[in-house]
């Protein structure tokens, strides 16, 4: 925008812009270089017209008035400077104090005289202020998470208890009720038979959920391991098959690995009972600083687009429902809890792949790879 002669005009946001650019010395070294500019030229101006005017007369008081003058144009001029262009060190003072109070929402508050550097630490202050209520929200929120979890986890096993164990002796009970009507030895030798069969299969199912609840091999020999030894079981179902590709040498910290197991173990027990996949791949691997879990399978897959989310994830019917146990919602919260994210791909028809990637504290076991 030019003015009616094509001058660019200063407008007062473009003197904004342009004293932010000058730093806080220049602009000092400035003020006193102009107080000595104008003193110089106007004493010598008023020293040579007074020397003209009254030749014989001494000029000692003309001498101290100018070093008077000169004296406080100089205080008065680093004042006004060093007021202007420390308030923005005052804001940031208040926003420190403000977050030291405990208040939140804090932010520096801005004017015109700021400089590039000001405006670079008074950034970071806020940058790293939105960290903290960040974190702090986080840590606010993670009482409620781990409840949640924990009690997800109890509805699962619940629900194994009731829909396969207590089923059993359900069934165990009344053949027991057959075989006191029953008076032929042939048939109380086949009640038996089914009575030792049923038995055996209900001692399946909980020894099944208990090692679900805490597999001893996780404990034992690792997480490769304990992924391993679910593929071999599911394998052996023969409801779906599943390979795993273990990448991670050692032993992870005790809290990834049991995060990452359930991850893997809900992931596969979705796409079985819900996705109705045939085929499922895990891959674990380790990168610098971190370890990742993916889970892809061959099922039916979801819309993301139409699902719900939970902590900025994917979230299918039957996760919120429950009817995938911890369901995906919990598998977010889980890895959330050692400080990880969870990404969910799918699409229908496509199948769905779960991907957990978890950070390692440095010194941590498994936190460097092996050469």
């Amino acid at each position: 925008m030019t003015d009616a002669q094509g001058h660019v005009p200063l407008t007062h946001a473009r003197w904004q812009r342009v004293w932010r650019r000058v730093p806080i010395l220049h602009r000092i070294l400035g003020a006193n270089a102009l107080i000595i500019v104008v003193g110089a030229v106007g004493g010598t101006l008023i020293a040579v017209r007074h020397g003209a005017a009254h030749p014989s007369s001494p000029h000692y008081t003309l001498i101290a008035g100018f070093l008077l003058a000169g004296v406080a144009a100089s205080v008065l001029a680093n004042f006004l400077v060093l007021r202007a262009v420390l308030r923005p060190l005052q804001h940031l003072q208040r926003a420190v104090d403000a977050v030291r109070a405990g208040a939140t929402g804090v932010r520096v508050q801005r004017d015109g005289l700021w400089d590039e550097q000001l405006e670079h630490l008074a950034d970071t202050f806020d940058g790293m202020v939105a960290a903290l209520e960040e974190q702090t929200e986080r840590l606010r929120r993670l009482p409620g998470q781990i409840l949640r979890a924990q009690e997800e986890e109890r509805r699962r096993i619940a629900r194994e208890l009731h829909d396969e164990a207590a089923q059993a002796l359900t069934s165990l009970l009344v053949r027991l009720r057959l075989l006191e009507q029953t008076d032929e030895p042939a048939q109380v030798r086949a009640r038996v038979r089914e009575l030792r069969a049923l038995t055996a299969r209900a001692l399946d199912d909980v020894r099944r959920i208990a090692v679900e609840l805490r597999p001893s091999v996780l404990d034992d020999l690792g997480l490769a391991a304990a992924l391993a030894a679910h593929a071999d079981a599911l394998n052996a179902s023969g409801e779906m098959r599943v390979t795993v590709t273990a990448g991670v040498e050692g032993r992870l910290p005790p809290e990834v690995e049991l995060a990452l197991y359930r991850v893997a173990q809900e992931a596969l027990t979705n796409a079985r009972r819900h996705g109705k996949a045939t085929v499922a791949h895990v891959h674990l691997r380790r990168g610098p600083g971190e370890v990742r879990l993916e889970v892809a399978d061959d099922g039916v897959g979801f819309d993301p687009a139409r699902m719900g989310r939970a902590r900025g994830q994917t979230t299918p019917p039957a996760a919120r429902n429950g009817s995938t146990g911890l369901g995906l919602a919990g598998m977010a919260e889980r890895i959330a809890l050692v400080g990880g994210r969870l990404e969910i791909r799918s699409a229908p028809g496509a199948g769905t792949t779960v991907a957990a990637t978890v950070p390692l504290p440095t010194g941590a076991p498994g936190a460097r790879d092996r050469g």
